[in-house]
């Protein structure tokens, strides 16, 4: 069987989702609930990015709709929710801008680009720049030339969030930079937290055009893959978001989808304990179809011990002895990886260029829970 999946929506963050993806009966069924019981004015931060995929349902949902909320009428919620689209897709055509003449300028110089994440997303798997809403665009360069893209960066005015660049990737996989406008972009040397040879991600790539600049996305196996595993980690922000992300990517390839693609590089990355847990759950609560044979296949992937540890850790809250885990993880993946980098240091050094802990308390793992 595959592990629990333990970072998972809240019953009132579900209603969001299952009225967003459902049928429309049972969708207007679940909006209906929420409106009575939630509604927009108490939405959590994670329900909240959820409500522009939700305002492009509504249209289908109306017909159904049991009854008007006791507290509201209906054209009102529609117009909050209309208001929160128009949002998302301003804020995204800036974003996308911005970010499509930095990456016009990164190839320029041969240094090659992916957009991974929400902005390919919102483009080849909503078909709706607002239904998708995004803080910045996530721009994979390939791992050995992170730093001429730091000074490509640097040069063109864009503010690195970390004062040294050099020194952040070292035990990061992106960094994020502010435009001198409302430009926002996360640039990535490894596409995860858990660092891989990114060659394979990069051979699969489909051709994609942000704000008309010719780049790249990563195939729709990949991307599933991507959207599960940034889904498990529990953040300040629960990105619950990963989920429909994860489903409209299943729905809209059918049987299309490439499931022997991400078997095998969900296991040649190391990610076959939070697929399983993913996909299972999304089978489970959204009746996605997800083959049960795959299921089978991830969880018969001798993962070692320092994945599942680290998925286990990545489901608990935030805390000084999951993030320890989780960098011992990422550190005994940094020493078997060849990728142009130099290697990591001994666990107890790689754990202190996080700030994590002394030598004093890295040897009392237990009084850092």
């Amino acid at each position: 069987m595959p592990e629990a999946l333990g970072n998972r929506p809240s019953p009132e963050q579900l209603l969001v989702l299952h009225a967003a993806l459902d049928e429309p009966e049972p969708a207007a069924r679940s909006l209906d609930r929420w409106l009575r019981e939630v509604g927009p004015e108490r939405a959590d931060p994670a329900s909240l990015r959820l409500l522009p995929l939700l305002y492009t349902r509504l249209p289908a949902l109306e017909p159904h709709q049991i009854s008007s909320p006791a507290d509201r009428e209906f054209d009102a919620v529609r117009e909050g929710l209309r208001d929160m689209y128009r949002g998302s897709w301003q804020r995204n055509q800036v974003l996308f801008a911005r970010a499509g003449r930095l990456i016009e300028r990164l190839e320029a110089v041969g240094i090659e680009t992916l957009v991974l994440k929400g902005a390919s997303l919102a483009e080849l798997t909503y078909g709706d720049a607002g239904a998708r809403p995004m803080e910045d665009v996530d721009v994979l360069v390939p791992t050995g030339r992170r730093e001429e893209a730091f000074e490509l960066l640097f040069v063109e005015g864009w503010r690195a969030a970390r004062g040294d660049p050099r020194e952040w990737a070292e035990v990061h996989h992106s960094l994020g930079y502010a435009g001198d406008t409302d430009g926002a972009v996360d640039l990535h040397w490894f596409a995860l937290w858990q660092p891989a040879d990114e060659g394979e991600l990069w051979r699969a790539a489909v051709p994609f055009a942000l704000a008309g600049t010719p780049t790249r996305a990563p195939c729709r196996a990949d991307q599933l893959l991507l959207a599960c595993v940034h889904g498990v980690p529990r953040g300040a922000v629960p990105p619950f978001r990963w989920v429909a992300d994860a489903v409209l990517l299943i729905r809209g390839e059918g049987e299309g989808l490439d499931w022997d693609r991400l078997v095998a590089e969900a296991e040649r990355r190391r990610l076959s304990v939070v697929a399983a847990a993913a996909l299972a759950y999304l089978r489970e609560e959204f009746a996605a179809p997800v083959p049960a044979e795959v299921l089978a296949r991830l969880d018969a992937v001798a993962a070692p011990r320092h994945e599942r540890v680290a998925f286990r850790a990545a489901c608990e809250p935030e805390g000084t002895w999951r993030t320890l885990r989780m960098v011992w993880d990422r550190q005994r993946r940094l020493r078997d990886l060849r990728a142009g980098t130099p290697p990591p240091p001994g666990f107890l050094a790689y754990a202190r260029r996080f700030r994590l802990l002394t030598r004093g308390e890295l040897s009392r793992p237990s009084q850092a829970r």
